[in-house]
């Protein structure tokens, strides 16, 4: 098969003109709509390329083509350099109902990134910067960030240790996008709540686990854990409304053992420390849990238990007017019992992955509320249809209702949904065609106005610069 290596000059123009001409007009134009696109012919076509001969290669079929699962998204001992375009419109740019403002969007991101795999460790980082230029709304451009970092050390036989850390830095309810090639996999859920979306806001998130592991038997497993996450708000316009900063601090213990080739059942402890300024709750969280795994990819898990909530909550509403002080502090001091539990159902072959979660856990309110019961679910599914066709189809729903008796049983409900068509050009090149519908309701007495809907249509390649090896492989 021959390689092609592109000629980026004719490409970098283009890109250029269009950006400055769309930007010109200040308004959404089908050329910048069609901007990836063009991109992607161009850099497939032979008039724009130059080929050279390499070592045959035996043809594929569509069956032999499989997916990238997320812990695959980074070879092991390589290092890899990605980019990625995007032109895309918001319908709802501000992310608010009252003030709705769409606008055309160019986006340009990069993911950095390396895993190193060695007898007794294993290492990993993933960096991805990205920036968003927003044709329509000067000034309003962003600047996000994402880190996450994983190493494991076996300290001796049967004992090891792992550190992970993730951290974000975002406007919106816009992330930095995962490269494309990567599929969502089954994993724990994170101590920071995920399910709500922050309009109007700058967000610095970041969560950090340590795990210390020790086999006592072949058969039995001990997992003694402790996290620590921290969620930060900045740029809120009108400062008499900031959102609750959060701190959250959790520490536990599993037990597993190991009944069949397939399955294990065990035991957990988790305590919950929530921090929201003046405000502090705690949850002690017992539960036991049961995993299957089976031979077909298929996978199944659950867990289940009491949650007792202890709440100490400060609260501050508008005065009298006219009189001092202009805000009173009412305080709230509780406790209550909670059911907690969740599963996950999923399947995992060499073409398609699909996953489905539910849960029903204490967790913070999103930098809305402070301590909330999250009843959530999740659906995702990745198919590849055929040798270079992929679709991709995501879903959560969830609830978020307050604990504490001061927000008079408010409550968020959040809706997002993702559906998205990649097409691999070559072994470097994939397009994607995406869209994403979000959907945020309040009810009872949240202070902030965080109704919202919101649509997004993108069309964007990521490229594979660069792939080095490190080490052995």
């Amino acid at each position: 098969m021959a390689t092609r290596t592109l000629n980026w000059n004719p490409v970098t123009q283009l890109l250029c003109l269009e950006a400055i001409n769309t930007m010109e007009r200040g308004r959404i134009s089908l050329t910048s709509l069609a901007l990836p696109l063009l991109f992607a012919v161009m850099a497939h076509s032979p008039a724009r390329a130059q080929e050279t001969q390499s070592a045959p290669e035996a043809p594929q079929d569509d069956s032999s083509r499989q997916l990238h699962y997320a812990d695959e998204s980074t070879p092991q001992n390589n290092f890899v350099f990605d980019l990625n375009e995007q032109t895309a419109y918001d319908d709802n740019a501000y992310g608010d109902n009252a003030h709705r403002v769409g606008s055309s969007i160019i986006q340009g991101g990069a993911h950095f990134g390396f895993q190193v795999d060695h007898e007794r460790s294993e290492v990993s980082l993933d960096y991805q910067p990205e920036g968003l230029f927003y044709l329509n709304i000067p000034g309003y451009n962003q600047a996000n960030q994402n880190l996450s970092f994983n190493a494991k050390f076996e300290v001796a036989h049967h004992f090891q240790l792992r550190f992970q850390d993730a951290g974000f830095y975002y406007t919106g309810i816009s992330s930095p996008a995962m490269n494309s090639y990567a599929s969502p996999q089954l994993s724990l859920s994170p101590s920071l709540n995920q399910t709500t979306l922050f309009p109007l806001a700058r967000v610095f998130s970041d969560e950090g686990r340590v795990d210390a592991t020790y086999q006592s038997t072949r058969r039995s497993q001990f997992d003694f854990y402790g996290t620590a996450g921290n969620r930060n708000f900045s740029g809120v316009v009108n400062t008499d409304e900031n959102l609750f900063n959060t701190q959250t601090y959790r520490g536990g213990m599993d037990y597993t053992y190991r009944i069949s080739a397939a399955s294990t059942v065990g035991v957990s402890y988790l305590h919950q420390n929530l921090r929201f300024g003046p405000s502090m709750d705690e949850t002690e969280s017992p539960s036991v849990t049961y995993s299957w795994q089976g031979k077909s990819g298929a996978s199944f898990s659950v867990y289940g238990g009491p949650d007792y909530v202890r709440l100490n909550d400060l609260l501050y509403f508008p005065g009298v007017a006219g009189s001092a002080p202009a805000y009173v502090g009412v305080r709230n001091h509780g406790s209550k019992w909670q059911a907690g539990g969740g599963a996950s159902v999923g399947w995992r072959s060499a073409r398609t992955s699909v996953v489905l979660t539910g849960q029903r856990t204490v967790s913070d309110g999103g930098g809305f509320l402070t301590a909330v019961m999250n009843n959530a679910g999740s659906f995702d599914l990745r198919q590849s249809m055929s040798r270079r066709w992929d679709f991709l189809l995501t879903g959560v729903v969830a609830n978020s209702t307050s604990l504490s008796p001061l927000f008079g049983g408010g409550a968020l409900e959040d809706q997002t949904g993702s559906a998205k068509f990649e097409r691999q050009i070559s072994s470097r090149f994939v397009a994607q065609l995406g869209y994403t519908a979000g959907r945020q309701r309040a009810t009872g007495a949240i202070p902030f106005l965080v109704d919202m809907n919101r649509n997004y249509v993108s069309l964007g390649l990521f490229y594979r610069l660069g792939q080095v090896p490190l080490g052995r492989h």
